[in-house]
């Protein structure tokens, strides 16, 4: 027998290892003092619980009887609306018809869609329906003044993406400026002949030089008088573009008055007929554009002009009317925000053709809102298609309700629909959107919704095509982002980042203090615990403070757990000296004031849920940058002054001397044009009180503690925050990194085609055992049922003391199949190279005498050796007794601490133990490494990391299922791991010589490291947390000790599931619950057999295989 890795017959490791730990103790024993004498007094040790009120829901007291329609009423309206539609219909055919242009006449039907710059969600909407289009209105092209001078800006980028998928580019012409209708200087420049050319002219040169093609004119609030001078424009406008061959179009809004639709018609290929805004904000709260108004609308155009002319336009946005206010512009989006975030549901009204909400706000105002649904927008376009209209317009891309693009490109003629009826059910269901919506303006953002699924009920009338009523089940969302922060143009808050910094925050700090400056400063948690006086003086000096996460990581590329981290030890240290929270949160390395990336938005996200408000910046002076001078900081604060209301500096993260000699400057630069420095809560409306609320806490603390008591906590207290940060770092780059390759390599599984007729070696199964009389006959038995054909099975006998080979001798001598050898007693290892010398399969099984496999799971290992690199495949091992806590305990194991990590590091061929119970391995391979060994107790480990070497690659096989005994009482467990752990630990030991070398890098940069940190480092120090926590929970501190622990489960709790969910099983509450109980018993005993192994290895002692009692209770 071979000696085995780590045995001596000297006493010389041992007596060496007492002497380093005595030194290594009175060491210790001295650098603690130290450390408490140096950081004495350095921290305030009060933690207290920061108490939110919770959000009541307001209950809204009036007879809402008026949001409800009757059956009755809506068939009375649907029968008044098929009168309506015919006398109608007659009007619309009896017209002249008209004569396209070819220009125009290729879009018909035209399905148009105006885009704005100013909404983000147009741009998402643009880029997602484009294909549903054929014609995109861009408002890009505005009247600056009365001479005809244009301000265009044009997204070059939008363009080049409308014209790369053929769609047609119509730009807006909007006499819209400077946040007002300019009908004045329009009527001023339409009348002079001279300013017209001009602006046609101009016109003319953007169309050639941006290949539009065409244009669409939008001169609205225009005086008396000036509509001989609009004809005259329309008619010069016409006879110079159409000789080009471009479309000239023109929106008309019903209301005006004055509007001759047969005179301005003949100029234009299409009228854009604006049918809504039926009720404009000064109005009393109403629909948008009901049916009755859109009919009206149509019928008076008509009458007028050809109905291929006329394009009717959809409204896809709303009101919201606040009692005894104007109304304020929402979206689809918006209204169905409102109604999750007020518990209010929505009503879909038939004659007015919207949704209609009613609620009260958290101040108590009644509002009543309105807006257009998908299915309001289906009957406004079977409107216009009944009235043979030219198309339709929606304004504007961004705020529809998405399920309109279930039919905005379909026929929807009545006719047409009687023979191909449109499917309403799949428009019942509303799709959770994965896009961002915003609403209201400036760079203080507050998450209202999330993505959620919605779901409604139509009713839908068959005779004149209709959807006739609809109730929301459930309401839909996206991500949605209220914006504030821009109510005050002249107030500026002056924001820092990344701090605090003992060289450039109290220089920072005295430039503000001397010219009287607030400021807010958001900062970095690892960047407190050094500075810890800075926050304080920030704090007293009148300063607010907001959270920039504990070590500034990427969020993007950061968990939702490792976030949740880094957001709470923050603001448990912000809490803990100044006796204050903060609600105000900026994210690392966001830079953009507006986010439209996902993965941006989830870190937003997950910050609003921790009960952050997020505090972006639209005046970023880019101090961070390398070689940035005061100059560049300075151009680039007066570049962007009327940007937005907050500017970006850094008082920390890398030399910002530059810009603590901007900041003086620019203090004075801001005042000296009006503008007057605050904090963020004075840009919410709110002061700093509310949005750093005083910590509350049930305890009352001595105001003096014994120096001995203090400096064992503090230190206490620092160490926890440091072990937590690390143990947790760890942990969720291990899961990232896990959860990442277990991805990959379930892809790679399923595009795999295994053929399986193709490729049938003879296999032997081999089964090595040691007094295994309760399991050997049934092992053999389910051996014997496996579906693949071609096998045999080697009992080998390893000198057992019972009767297992006499049991299976006489149980499986006449059977062909099995072959019952036996041998001296030589360990596991030996018992399996002796089967293998009496193998003659291509592919070996091995598997433990205990362990019962499935039919199914020979057959499905095999498929793998096609492959001739493959040596080894592993199964899939779970316990088959889960009969009491402890093998439950060990069911949690098998499943999140050994399947899931072969699961993973099959990818990158890293696989570290092919198991016992379950493993088939090339004979070939096995004979080119001469098999297993007897120098260590692991013999499969030290197996796979040998053949590893030999260059074979390791898969696993998830599938094949094997069921195992694990131990069931106290005493087996123990001796089972203690053989586990140090069998493994010899193999780490014999193959050291790997560990992070670049030869096998799979060996030495994955398999071994991991091996050496959560197997031998991170075990032996995890009890040190309990004992921690025990402790805590006598002092002051006890709920912060509570909390963390409490989050180190629940991290625990989250890596468990991912790994059940991959194992195809349920994480429950009870496997949860056993996982709770596993910090405190479960661990320590592994603790105590790492603990032992480590004092085996350097003791030097020979270790046997030992033998466990087995009991049979494995079932399937």
């Amino acid at each position: 027998m071979q000696k085995q890795v780590f045995q001596t017959n000297s006493s010389t490791r041992w007596k060496s290892f007492i002497w380093f730990v005595r030194i290594l103790v009175v060491f210790l024993i001295v650098i603690v003092a130290s450390v408490g004498i140096s950081l004495l007094h350095k921290r305030n040790y009060d933690l207290k619980v920061l108490t939110y009120n919770a959000k009541k829901l307001p209950d809204l007291n009036e007879d809402r009887s008026k949001a409800y329609v009757s059956k009755s009423e809506q068939i009375a309206f649907a029968k008044h609306l098929d009168r309506y539609r015919k006398r109608h219909k007659r009007i619309s055919k009896n017209k002249l018809h008209v004569i396209h242009t070819p220009e125009a006449a290729k879009f018909l039907p035209v399905r148009a869609g105006f885009y704005v710059n100013w909404d983000t969600n147009s741009s998402i909407s643009l880029h997602k329906n484009i294909n549903q289009l054929n014609m995109v209105l861009p408002e890009w092209i505005f009247q600056k003044d009365s001479k005809g001078n244009l301000d265009v800006r044009i997204n070059n980028e939008t363009l080049d993406f409308i014209q790369n998928h053929k769609v047609a580019v119509v730009p807006m012409l909007s006499n819209f400026f400077n946040k007002r209708w300019n009908g004045d200087s329009t009527y001023i420049m339409l009348k002079n002949p001279q300013t017209r050319k001009v602006l046609i002219s101009r016109i003319k040169n953007l169309l050639d030089k941006n290949d539009f093609q065409g244009i669409n004119i939008d001169l609205e609030s225009l005086p008396k008088g000036a509509h001989p001078y609009l004809l005259q424009f329309s008619k010069e406008l016409s006879t110079t573009l159409h000789a080009q061959g471009y479309i000239t179009t023109i929106d008309i809004n019903p209301t005006d008055e004055g509007v001759t639709y047969k005179d301005i018609a003949q100029y234009y290929d299409f009228i854009f007929l604006m049918a809504y805004n039926e009720h404009s904000p000064d109005d009393p709260p109403g629909s948008i554009s009901s049916l009755n108004f859109v009919e009206k609308s149509i019928d008076a155009a008509m009458r007028e002009v050809a109905s291929e002319k006329v394009i009717l336009c959809v409204a896809s946005y709303g009101f919201d009317w606040q009692k005894g206010e104007p109304g304020a512009r929402i979206t689809y989006q918006g209204l169905i925000s409102l109604a999750k975030e007020h518990n209010e549901p929505v009503y879909f009204n038939f004659g007015q053709s919207d949704l209609t909400l009613y609620y009260s706000d958290d101040n108590g105002a009644q509002h009543e809102a309105h807006c257009n649904d998908a299915a309001g927008t289906f009957n406004i376009i079977r409107t216009a298609q009944d009235y043979n209209a030219a198309g339709v317009a929606l304004w504007f891309l961004g705020s529809e309700d998405e399920r309109i693009w279930n039919f905005y490109s379909q026929n929807l003629d009545e006719n047409y629909l009687k023979y191909n009826p449109f499917n309403y059910k799949k428009s019942e269901h509303i799709n959770s959107i994965l896009a961002v919506n915003y609403e209201g303006k400036g760079e203080i953002l507050e998450m209202l919704n999330e993505p959620d699924h919605g779901h409604t009920k139509f009713e839908f009338n068959d005779a004149d095509q209709l959807i006739t009523n609809e109730k929301y089940l459930s309401l839909p969302s996206s991500y949605f982002i209220k914006r504030y922060g821009a109510k005050y143009p002249k107030k500026i808050a002056l924001t820092f980042d990344d701090g605090p910094n003992p060289d450039y925050t109290p220089k920072i700090l005295d430039i503000l203090k001397e010219k009287k400056c607030p400021a807010t400063f958001f900062v970095i948690g690892a960047n407190i615990q050094n500075n810890i006086p800075l926050l304080r003086r920030e704090y007293k000096e009148g300063h607010e403070i907001g959270n920039h996460t504990y070590t500034h990581p990427d969020l993007d590329l950061t968990s939702d757990n490792r976030e949740r981290i880094e957001l709470r030890s923050t603001r448990l240290l912000i809490e803990s000296i100044l006796g204050h929270s903060t609600l105000l949160f900026r994210a690392p390395s966001l830079n953009d004031a507006e986010p439209t990336n996902l993965t941006q938005i989830r870190g937003l996200s997950t910050a609003h849920d921790e009960g952050f408000i997020s505090v972006t910046s639209f005046i970023d002076t880019n101090d961070w940058e390398e070689d940035v001078s005061e100059d560049s900081i300075m151009a680039r604060a007066i570049r962007r002054i009327h940007d937005g209301n907050i500017i970006l500096m850094h008082d920390a993260g890398g030399i910002r001397s530059e810009t603590v000699a901007a900041l003086p400057h620019l203090i004075d630069y801001y005042r000296k044009h009006g503008y007057e420095f605050v904090t963020v809560s004075a840009l919410m409306g709110k002061t700093r009180d509310q949005v750093m609320p005083e910590v509350k806490s049930q305890f009352k603390f001595a105001d003096k503690l014994d120096m001995i008591f203090f400096t064992l906590t503090f230190i206490w207290e620092h160490f926890l925050d440091g072990f937590f940060i690390v143990a947790i770092i760890l942990i969720v780059s291990r899961l990232l990194l896990i959860g990442l390759l277990a991805i990959i390599q379930r892809q790679k599984e399923k595009k795999k085609k295994f053929k399986f007729k193709d490729f049938s070696p003879k296999v032997s199964i081999i089964v090595p055992a040691f007094n295994e009389e309760v399991n050997a006959t049934r092992t053999v038995n389910y051996l014997l049922k496996s579906n693949y054909s071609d096998f045999e099975v080697i009992f080998v006998d390893d000198g057992s003391k019972d009767d297992t080979y006499k049991i299976v001798k006489t149980a499986f001598e006449n059977n062909p199949k099995v072959r019952v050898l036996t041998k001296t007693n030589g360990g596991k290892a030996a018992a399996l190279n002796f089967g293998i010398e009496h193998a003659s399969g291509e592919v070996l099984v091995c598997i433990d005498a205990d362990t019962i496999l499935p039919a199914d799971a020979i057959g499905k290992m095999i498929p793998f050796f096609e492959d001739p690199q493959v040596g080894s495949v592993a199964g899939n091992v779970r316990v088959g007794n889960t009969v009491n806590m402890l093998t439950n305990w060990q069911s949690i194991e098998y499943t999140t601490s050994q399947n899931f990590d072969r699961r993973a590091y099959d990818t990158v061929n890293a696989i570290l133990v092919v198991p016992g119970a379950i493993g088939a391995f090339r004979k070939t391979a096995m004979e080119k490494i001469e098999g297993f060994t007897t120098d260590t107790l692991a013999e499969d480990c030290d197996l796979t990391l040998r053949m590893l070497r030999a260059g074979y690659k390791i898969r696993s096989c998830n599938e094949a299922l094997a069921l195992t005994e694990a131990p069931e009482t106290l005493n087996m467990f123990m001796k089972q791991r203690s053989r586990w752990t140090f069998g493994m630990m010899q193999s780490f030991w014999k193959h050291r010589d790997l560990l992070f070398s670049f030869r096998k890098a799979n060996i030495g940069l994955m398999a071994l490291p991991n091996l050496l940190i959560f197997n031998f480092l991170i075990p032996i120090l995890s009890p040190l947390v309990d004992i921690l926590f025990i402790a805590g929970l006598f002092t002051h501190d006890a709920e912060q000790y509570i909390f963390f622990y409490l989050l180190y489960y629940l991290i625990d709790c989250m890596i468990s599931a991912l790994a059940y969910h991959y194992d195809h099983q349920k994480f429950t509450i009870k496997k949860a619950l056993y996982l709770f109980v596993q910090r405190f018993v479960y661990r320590q005993l592994l603790f105590i057999v790492l603990f032992k192994a480590y004092k085996k290895a350097i003791k030097g002692e020979l270790v046997s295989w030992g033998v466990l009692k087995r009991t049979g209770n494995v079932s399937e």
